[in-house]
C-alpha cells in the first residue's frame, strides 16, 4: 500500500476528543459500580471491556472519515476531441424545394444525424444569410444544440443575403479559441450563391486560425428551383424580384473555388441526393489529431481505504453491543452482522466521479463557471452510464444549471442574446436535475427563476430591437434628406450652368486680333438674386441636417468605459464631412452674387456635391448619381475661365493661346479668389480621389438581391 494519506486530515482533531470521552466512560462506569453495590448486586457486565471496544471504534470511525487513500493516481479533467462548429445558411433561398422537404430542412436534419455520432465533441451551432448569429457557443450539451436546432429560421439573422465571410469572422473572434487551433472544424451547409464575400480573406481566415473547412453544398446545381414564401396571413407564395419568379441553383463553382483556395478544405456537392453527415465527417477526420480539451492540471485521485477502518469499527461497535453479563451474544452479533455486513460498493466504483464533482465545486466557488460547468456536464454524461443514484445525477445538473446561470448573468451585461442562449441551457439542466429526483425542490424553485429570467431576457431583446428599428428609420430618414439635399443642389448647380454662356474663345491663328470681350447675358443679374436666394435655402436645410446628425450621433455613440480610450460612433466621419457642407454652400452663395464668379460658385457647389454623395456611401447608400462627366471638365478647366468687371465690362480679356505672347502680357488680373492655389489642388485631388471610389464600387458590382 505505496502513498498513504488522509484525504481529509481536517477531521483528525476529532481523536483528541478520545481522552475526554475516554474520562466519561471511566467516570459512569464508577457511579454506575457505586450504585449496583449500593444496591447489593455484584454482577459483573463487563463494563470495561465494552467502553474500551466503544473507544477503538470511535478512533476507527474518525479516521475513516479523515477519508484514508492509498495509490494515487491522476487523472485528467480532459475530453479527447475536436471542435465542430455548424455554420448553417439560413438566406431564404435555402426554402427551395429541390431537396424535399426544403434545403434548410434537409440541413438540420443533418446536423441532428451528425450529433447523433457525437461523443467527445463540443459543438457549436451559427447561422448566416447576409449577418451571423451564434445559436450555441461551443458545448457538450447536443440536447442544447438540438433545442436551438428547432428555433432555426430564415429570420434567425437580422439582413438577408448570403455572405459567408461574415459567418466564418464571427466564429474565428467569438466562438473557436486560439490554443485550439489545429483540432477546429468549421462545417458549412449552403447553395452557395455568396454575394459579399471575399473568398481569398475567408481563405486567409481558416488557415491563420487553424480552422479546417469541410463544405457541402446542397441543392441542384443544374435546374434552379423557385423560392416559396409563406406571409404573415399564411398565404404561400413564389419569391419575386421586378416581378420576375426568382429560381435559385446550387453555386457549385464558388464552393469548389472557395475549397481550392482554403488549407485543409473538402468540398462535397451533396446537391439534391441522399446523405449521411455523420458518416461526411467521420471520413473528414480520419488520420487527423484528436487532442484533449484540457479544462485544468487535472486530479489526484486515491484508492479509497475507508472500508479497512469502517468495517472494524462495525464489528466493534457489534461487539461492544452485544458482550453482555453472560458474555458474547453470538446468534444476535451474527445477524447485525449480515444486516451491516452488506455495504454497498457503488461509491467506491464512482470515486472517479466524486473526485471531478469535488473539482467542479471547487472551481465554481473560485468563479470558474465555464470549467466548472464543462465538469458538471461530464460528470452527468458518464455518471448515468455508470450507475450514478438519481440524486447524485441531479445535483451534477443543478449545480450544471448554476454555472450557466452565472455566466448568463455575465454575459448578458454586454449582450442580451448571449445571455439568454446560457440561460435557455440552464433550464434545460434544471429540468433534467428536476426528470433525474422530482423530490429535489431546488431544481423547480431554479426552474422557476430562470425562467423569470429568460422572460426578462426576451423583454430586453425585444426592446433592443425596437430601439435598433427605430435608430434605423432614423437614419433611413436622413439619408431621404440628404438625398432630397444632393438632388436639389445638383439641380441649382445645373441651372447655373445653363444660364451661363460659354467663356472660352476658340483658337485663332497667330497674328489675329483679340476677340471681343465677353459679354454677360441680359438676365444675369436677376438669375444671380434667384441663385443666391435657392443657395441660402440649401445652406439653411444643410444646417439644419447637420444638426439632427449630431443629435443622432450623441445616441449612437457607446459609453465611455473606465480605463479604456473613447469610442466614436458610425456618425463620426459622415459628420465631419457634413460640417464642411454649409460652408461650401455658403462660398457658393457669395460667389452667385455676381455673373463674373459663377464658374467658381458652381466648383464650390461641385463641393458640396461630392461631400454629400461621400456622406451617403459612408452610411450605406449606393443610390446616389455620380456627377456628370461634364462636371469633372469644369473642374479641369476651371483655370481655363475667365471673368468680366460688371464695372467696367470693356476690361474684359481673352485666354492667351498658344504663341499669343502679346495677348498674355496685356492680360487683365483675375479678381482674387476667397481660397488659395494650394485649396484648389487640394479639392482636386480629394474629388479625385473620391471619383476613383465611386467607380471601383460600381466596377465591384450592385448586390441587388438579398436571397
Amino acid at each position: 500500500m505505496s502513498g498513504f494519506v488522509f484525504q481529509w486530515v481536517e477531521a483528525l482533531p476529532l481523536l483528541l476528543l478520545v481522552l475526554p470521552l475516554a474520562w466519561l466512560l471511566a467516570h459512569a462506569r464508577a457511579k454506575r459500580a457505586e450504585l449496583i453495590q449500593a444496591m447489593g448486586g455484584g454482577l459483573s457486565t463487563h463494563r470495561r471491556l465494552r467502553d474500551t471496544l466503544r473507544i477503538a471504534a470511535f478512533v476507527l470511525l474518525i479516521l475513516a472519515l479523515a477519508r484514508p487513500g492509498y495509490d494515487p493516481e491522476k487523472l485528467s479533467t480532459s475530453r479527447t476531441g475536436r471542435d465542430v462548429v455548424f455554420a448553417l445558411d439560413v438566406s431564404q433561398s435555402m426554402l427551395a424545394e429541390d431537396v424535399l422537404p426544403s434545403r434548410l430542412e434537409v440541413s438540420k436534419q443533418a446536423v441532428r444525424d451528425a450529433l447523433a455520432t457525437f461523443s467527445n465533441e463540443r459543438v457549436s451551432l451559427v447561422v448566416y444569410a447576409g449577418s451571423a448569429t451564434i445559436l450555441c457557443p461551443l458545448t457538450y450539451d447536443y440536447d442544447f444544440v438540438r433545442y436551438m436546432l428547432e428555433q432555426t429560421h430564415t429570420r434567425s439573422v437580422d439582413f438577408g443575403g448570403t455572405i459567408l465571410q461574415s459567418a466564418v469572422e464571427k466564429v474565428v473572434d467569438q466562438v473557436l479559441m486560439p490554443d485550439r487551433a489545429g483540432v477546429q472544424d468549421l462545417i458549412v451547409i449552403t447553395d452557395g450563391g455568396d454575394n459579399g464575400s471575399q473568398m481569398p480573406k475567408v481563405a486567409e481566415l481558416l488557415g491563420e486560425h487553424g480552422v479546417d473547412l469541410l463544405l457541402l453544398g446542397i441543392g441542384n446545381p443544374n435546374e434552379g428551383a423557385p423560392i416559396p414564401i409563406v406571409d404573415e396571413e399564411g398565404v404561400r407564395t413564389l419569391l419575386r424580384s421586378q416581378e420576375s419568379i426568382i429560381y435559385t441553383e446550387l453555386d457549385d463553382a464558388t464552393l469548389r473555388e472557395l475549397a481550392a483556395k482554403s488549407p485543409d478544405a473538402q468540398y462535397v456537392a451533396v446537391a439534391n441526393k441522399a446523405f449521411d453527415l455523420g458518416q461526411i465527417y467521420a471520413d473528414y477526420v480520419v488520420g487527423r489529431e484528436v487532442s484533449a480539451s484540457v479544462e485544468g492540471d487535472g486530479i489526484l485521485v486515491y484508492q479509497e481505504a475507508a472500508l479497512f477502518f469502517l468495517i472494524p469499527a462495525i464489528l466493534l461497535l457489534l461487539l461492544s453491543e452485544c458482550w453482555g453479563a453472560n458474555g458474547l451474544q453470538i446468534g444476535q452479533a451474527c445477524v447485525l452482522l449480515v444486516v451491516f455486513g452488506c455495504v454497498s460498493d457503488g461509491e467506491a466504483a464512482n470515486s472517479q466521479l466524486q473526485g471531478q464533482f469535488k473539482e467542479a465545486t471547487k472551481l465554481y466557488s473560485d468563479g470558474s463557471f465555464i470549467e466548472a460547468e464543462s465538469l458538471f456536464a461530464e460528470v452527468a454524461l458518464h455518471g448515468d452510464a455508470r450507475g450514478m443514484s438519481p440524486r447524485d445525477l441531479a445535483a451534477a445538473q443543478l449545480n450544471r444549471g448554476l454555472c450557466l446561470m452565472e455566466l448568463s448573468r455575465a454575459e448578458s451585461e454586454a449582450s442580451a442574446q448571449a445571455g439568454l442562449s446560457y440561460a435557455q441551457q440552464a433550464q434545460l439542466a434544471f429540468l433534467a436535475a428536476k426528470r433525474y429526483e422530482p423530490e429535489m425542490d431546488r431544481s423547480g424553485i431554479r426552474l422557476e427563476s430562470t425562467s423569470t429570467w429568460v422572460a426578462q431576457l426576451q423583454v430586453r431583446i425585444a426592446e433592443e430591437a425596437e430601439e435598433q428599428n427605430e435608430m434605423q428609420a432614423q437614419m433611413e430618414q436622413l439619408v431621404e434628406v440628404l438625398q432630397a439635399l444632393l438632388e436639389a443642389q445638383q439641380e441649382l448647380r445645373q441651372k447655373v450652368t445653363d444660364s451661363d454662356i460659354i467663356r472660352r474663345h476658340p483658337k485663332r491663328p497667330r497674328n489675329t486680333p483679340p476677340p471681343p470681350p465677353i459679354q454677360a447675358p441680359e438676365d444675369a443679374s436677376e438669375n444671380s438674386r434667384i441663385f443666391v436666394a435657392a443657395q441660402e435655402v440649401l445652406k439653411s436645410e444643410a444646417e439644419r441636417i447637420y444638426a439632427s446628425m449630431q443629435t443622432l450621433d450623441t445616441q449612437l455613440t457607446p459609453a465611455a468605459i473606465e480605463g479604456m480610450p473613447p469610442m466614436e460612433s458610425l456618425m463620426a466621419e459622415p459628420l465631419k464631412l457634413m460640417a464642411r457642407v454649409p460652408t461650401a454652400m455658403e462660398g457658393a452663395r457669395g460667389l452667385l452674387i455676381s455673373w463674373n464668379t459663377w464658374p467658381a460658385g458652381r466648383a464650390e457647389q461641385l463641393v458640396a456635391v461630392h461631400l454629400i454623395e461621400e456622406i451617403l456611401s459612408l452610411l450605406g447608400n449606393n443610390s446616389s448619381d455620380e456627377s456628370e462627366g461634364e462636371d469633372w471638365d469644369e473642374m479641369e478647366d476651371y483655370e481655363d475661365y475667365e471673368y468680366s468687371d460688371e464695372m467696367d465690362d470693356s476690361m474684359m480679356s481673352s485666354m492667351p493661346m498658344e504663341g499669343d505672347f502679346a495677348a498674355g502680357g496685356e492680360m487683365q488680373a483675375l479678381p482674387v479668389p476667397n481660397y488659395s492655389a494650394e485649396d484648389i489642388l487640394m479639392e482636386e485631388q480629394g474629388s479625385l480621389q473620391f471619383r476613383q471610389q465611386q467607380r471601383a464600387k460600381a466596377n465591384a458590382g450592385k448586390v441587388e438581391k438579398d436571397y
